[in-house]
């Protein structure tokens, strides 16, 4: 079993693989990993940790069981902007792009981190994560 196939053993919490979840995961990743604003992974465990999220994202990062985390406790801490980029790219109000950062961010900070660790995030690619996250 690789790496990325240990989400299979997730799948009760797994979202089906629809084209809006595709795009939730794709642009979630996008705004928060590959631009300036989110700033990569490192960056926003940051701020998720000084926002007093730093028991669920631990959890997440961990190899344990996801903590859930309030979507307004996620937008709060990533900030306005970082939501509207997803929101912006998705085509939906920036409540809905919070609850699916809520829904979608423990799962793919999880598969970013597999050994517990946030420096092996850098060889695990979106289609990987996506294939993984959207699988059933």
């Amino acid at each position: 079993m690789g790496l990325l196939d240990s989400l299979l053993s997730m799948a009760s919490a797994a979202p089906k693989a629809t084209k809006t979840n595709q795009n939730a995961v794709t642009s979630i990743m996008d705004v928060l990993m590959n631009n300036q604003q989110g700033g990569g992974l490192d960056n926003i465990v940051d701020k998720l940790t000084k926002a007093g999220l730093g028991n669920a994202v631990g959890s997440w990062i961990s190899t344990g069981k996801n903590k859930s985390v309030k979507s307004s406790k996620l937008s709060n801490a990533l900030g306005s902007d970082i939501v509207s980029q997803i929101a912006g790219k998705l085509g939906v109000s920036n409540s809905s792009a919070s609850g699916l950062l809520a829904k979608f961010l423990p799962l793919i900070i999880d598969k970013l981190t597999p050994d517990g660790k946030t420096s092996s995030a850098s060889q695990i690619g979106v289609q990987d994560i996506l294939g993984k996250i959207l699988k059933q």
